[in-house]
């Protein structure tokens, strides 16, 4: 199965969005709150994202497909649109993800390579370690993933304790990095640290449930990052080489 755009996606202005959202204000409020703090925290146009999120909801048939995988999913990634967009508006070649589960943001990520024309992405998975994560009895670690979509996919079974090390000592570089695994604050410290040194200049580096512990804010105050977070996504990229980035924490609320 090879998802495709199959309809160019209807352009709906700023002022379409805000009257739909007259009837919940607080919905609406953050939902343009969510995508303009999306586009200052990576240094995208927002224009851009907000054509890659019409180009994601035109996908119908990816829709249908998430639709009946869902049903079977207790845990679902929150950002995975955010995800998207990302991949599609920086284009980056090699990506690397711990946790995988279901597959619901490593099928984001790859419709969205697939959409490029370029691109791998490089999964790490420990099956049934995160509570409410677990998979069906019987499927493997990203049963959602589409045939059609696994060709640029690498799935690598095993705890990144051991794994990431392995899988980053070869590469030159990594344009994107997402933390999705344990998230306890020794994991997630280590899994940031070790993927920072390999991250190309501009690269993205996200993380999951920063709001959990401190790690994120740690991380990003050690090494100068701005620590920013849309939801519960920690997102920031690696400055260019004589740039830098004011430590300044903008946090995007939902609830």
């Amino acid at each position: 199965m090879c998802i495709q755009q199959h309809r160019r996606p209807r352009r709906r202005s700023l002022t379409h969005k805000l009257l739909r959202g007259l009837a919940d204000p607080r919905d609406a409020w953050n939902y343009l709150r969510r995508w303009t703090q999306l586009a200052r925290h990576t240094g995208l146009p927002y224009a851009e994202l907000s054509r890659y999120r019409r180009e994601l909801r035109a996908n119908r048939e990816f829709h249908e497909h998430l639709e009946r995988c869902l049903v079977d999913i207790e845990y679902s990634f929150s950002c995975s649109a955010e995800l998207y967009e990302l991949v599609r508006a920086t284009k980056p070649r090699i990506n690397i993800e711990t946790e995988v589960a279901a597959g619901l943001s490593s099928v984001h990520v790859l419709v969205a390579l697939d959409a490029n024309g370029m691109g791998m992405l490089h999964s790490i998975d420990l099956p049934n370690v995160q509570h409410g994560s677990n998979l069906r009895a019987g499927p493997a670690p990203g049963w959602m993933v589409p045939d059609g979509l696994r060709q640029r996919w690498h799935l690598h079974i095993g705890d990144s304790r051991t794994l990431l090390a392995e899988l980053l000592r070869p590469l030159h570089h990594v344009d994107l990095f997402l933390h999705d695994s344990d998230h306890s604050y020794e994991t997630m410290l280590f899994e940031l640290e070790h993927a920072f040194p390999k991250l190309a200049d501009g690269g993205l580096l996200l993380s999951d449930d920063t709001q959990l512990h401190t790690a994120w804010d740690d991380f990003c105050a050690k090494h100068g990052l701005r620590p920013a977070r849309v939801f519960h996504l920690g997102v920031t990229r690696k400055p260019f080489a004589g740039a830098s980035l004011p430590a300044t924490t903008c946090t995007a609320s939902l609830n």
